[in-house]
């Protein structure tokens, strides 16, 4: 079995593309598009970047490659999380959360 924290800290894209896909599958322009909306615009992720990080994740086992929906577009391939992929964004989600308290304490960050 492997430990999520191995994957620990997460790179910016990793952390964007298992957020954007959560519990639904999605391919590569899918995932651009859901980074640019549950970042409100501020977060962005070039075609290069995209597919060679997929790519890994997919060898990594945080996402898999999944069947296409009916009556979709055969070029594409479609992702979806697996449940390493899960057990790791929610380990980076631990450790951001004591990150965050630790700023707190520090008068760093408010809330």
């Amino acid at each position: 079995m492997t430990d999520p924290n191995d994957f620990l800290p997460l790179s910016t894209p990793v952390l964007h593309i298992l957020l954007a896909l959560g519990a639904t599958r999605l391919h590569g322009l899918g995932i651009m598009d859901a980074i640019a909306e549950k970042s409100d615009g501020r977060a962005a992720i070039l075609a290069g970047t995209l597919y060679v990080t997929l790519n890994r994740m997919v060898d990594d086992r945080l996402i898999r490659e999944t069947e296409r929906p009916a009556g979709a577009d055969t070029r594409r391939k479609y992702y979806e999380m697996t449940n390493l992929g899960r057990e790791v964004v929610a380990a980076e989600m631990d450790r951001m959360a004591v990150l965050m308290s630790v700023a707190r304490r520090s008068a760093l960050a408010e809330g």
